[in-house]
């Protein structure tokens, strides 16, 4: 009887498992084929978007320089003369202009700098209305040359550009600027992995300006369109075959897997219950002996496998593993209670500090102490600044910090120095690196200040001049030795960075970092002057140009 539920059990067990993997490899298949179903479809719409961003980008670019050929009047005799005068006659034109000097009339220079200034133009063609030559170009050819009208055609993947003459406010002509479609390769390249992706890009006009990729296989209903600002149409779409033989690849793969999983498991289970009557039988006979009272004897481990085993020694450990298992709970206690206190410890933050800087405050307060209580807030604030992980800070705020720090650092001799801030109108608001200006405060107080004087100052000063924003720190102190001065001044005039090991070498580093935080926010626009003579004061001139 036992060995017949035996054998019946296996057969259930091999059907039941040739069912689950059958069922698996099924749903596993169409999992597989929706998943990359959607998934080409998302790079289909991502290829689209970014590539519709691009058009976009160059179409309002080559617009750009479209227009600046015709920006002023100067630039539209230019290029009316170069299609109406012989070489020798524009080249005494161009001469004899009467143009301000920035004004660049020369139709082959400005073309020349387009293709400079511009690596993705490959080409630049020009037709004005009712003229019967074409000026035509290309990055390797940049004079150019006229051809006749009738001759011209306009080259698929270039831009057409309406160009007006503001003087009269109509269209004159159209200057077509092809674009290099390697920008747009690295884009879908970017985009589309090993994804075989096809796009094409359709002008307002109806025309097909750029391709990429194999159309075979592909229908109406399966492209992804895109419309840009500029109405150019946009469209990607992955061939259907590629989805399809990836999914049969993969089902391959799942159905030729679980056979050979089936046929293991089925060894597998055909091998543990042969052996599996007898474990049992052993294990029942074991068990009667014990409750019969023998309670030395154990169950034989050697011959039992699976969860046959299991039983076997767990019933054969059950007192021993039951101490041990009280140990081991015990020890896991005190190691969770401390890893507890440890996490608890952990959470004391900076709030820690500033609630206990907030009930000293209180106090002081109520002891109608209210300097020590402005002190205590005063330090809270700078505390908390500090702390924070901003990188950059409002103009107001950094002077307010500043202030702070002043305020502190005159409590000690308040009769004796005197400090001042102000911000022109306007330019509260303007971001600055934080920690900018307030190490130059901090260096005044540190280095400069003379507490046997009773006219010590310090002031800073934010106005707008002329294209720029001028930061003037100044004080009265004691000032910079020369040797130093000269030093400081080198370290200043220098727009280069220094590396962290030579910066560690060096003196100075606060005064260093500033600087090359200032650059590395502002560039160019940037630029320091520093003044000082012996007991009259060191001054910082701080000045940001306009965008």
């Amino acid at each position: 009887m036992k060995k017949f539920w035996l054998h019946s059990l296996l057969k259930v067990y091999a059907v039941i498992m040739v069912a689950i993997v059958g069922c698996l490899g099924i749903i596993l298949s169409y999992s597989d084929w929706q998943s990359r179903y959607n998934e080409t479809k998302q790079i289909a719409q991502r290829a689209a978007t970014r590539l519709a961003d691009e058009v976009d980008y160059y179409n309002r670019r080559a617009n750009q320089l479209a227009q600046s050929l015709v920006e002023n009047r100067a630039k539209l005799d230019g290029l009316y003369n170069y299609f109406i005068m012989s070489p020798s006659e524009y080249a005494s034109w161009r001469l004899s202009a009467d143009v301000p000097t920035y004004v660049q009339v020369s139709l082959h220079q400005n073309i020349n700098d387009i293709y400079v200034e511009n690596e993705f133009v490959t080409g630049i063609d020009i037709t004005l209305n009712d003229y019967k030559t074409v000026f035509v170009s290309t990055r390797q050819a940049r004079g150019g040359k006229q051809l006749p009208a009738e001759e011209f055609r306009p080259a698929r993947d270039a831009f057409p550009i309406a160009i007006y003459d503001k003087a009269v406010d109509q269209v004159i002509g159209t200057i077509y600027i092809r674009i290099d479609e390697e920008v747009f390769n690295k884009v879908v390249d970017n985009t589309r992995g090993d994804v075989p992706l096809a796009l094409s890009v359709i002008s307002p006009y109806k025309k097909e300006i750029l391709h990429f990729g194999d159309t075979k296989g592909i229908g109406q209903n399966d492209w992804i369109k895109k419309e840009t600002i500029y109405n150019y149409t946009v469209q990607t779409a992955v061939p259907a075959h590629y989805v399809i033989e990836k999914t049969v690849f993969s089902t391959g793969l799942i159905i030729f897997s679980g056979l050979i999983l089936v046929g293991v498991l089925y060894a597998a289970l055909q091998r543990i219950f042969l052996n599996y009557q007898r474990q049992v039988v052993d294990i029942v006979d074991t068990l009667h002996l014990i409750t019969d009272g023998d309670n030395q004897k154990r169950i034989a481990t050697e011959t039992k496998e699976q969860e046959l085993l299991l039983i076997a020694t767990t019933t054969n450990t059950m007192l021993d593993s039951l101490d041990k298992s009280i140990r081991d709970i015990y020890r896991l206690e005190i190691s969770q209670k401390d890893a507890n206190m440890r996490a608890l410890q952990a959470q004391i933050n900076p709030h820690f500090m500033y609630n206990t800087l907030e009930f000293i405050r209180m106090y002081a307060v109520m002891q109608r102490q209210e300097e020590l209580a402005d002190i205590i807030y005063e330090f809270s604030s700078l505390l908390r600044n500090n702390i924070s992980d901003e990188s950059r800070s409002s103009l107001k705020n950094e002077l307010e910090f500043c202030r702070k720090y002043s305020y502190l650092c005159m409590v000690r001799h308040p009769k004796s120095v005197a400090y001042g801030f102000k911000i022109e109108e306007g330019l509260e608001g303007m971001m600055i690196p934080k920690f900018s200006i307030q190490p130059l405060i901090e260096n005044y107080f540190a280095h400069g200040i003379d507490y046997r004087r009773q006219d010590n100052v310090i002031s800073v000063k934010a106005q707008k001049i002329d294209g720029a924003v001028r930061l003037m720190i100044q004080d009265n102190g004691r000032g910079i030795p020369a040797d130093r001065l000269v030093e400081i001044q080198e370290i200043l005039a220098s727009r280069e960075l220094m590396d962290a090991q030579n910066r560690e070498q060096q003196r100075s580093i606060g005064i260093r970092n500033i600087h090359e935080r200032f650059l590395l926010f502002f560039g160019d626009r940037y630029s320091i002057r520093l003044k000082s003579q012996k007991d009259q004061g060191v001054t910082y001139i701080i000045e940001i140009k306009d965008e």
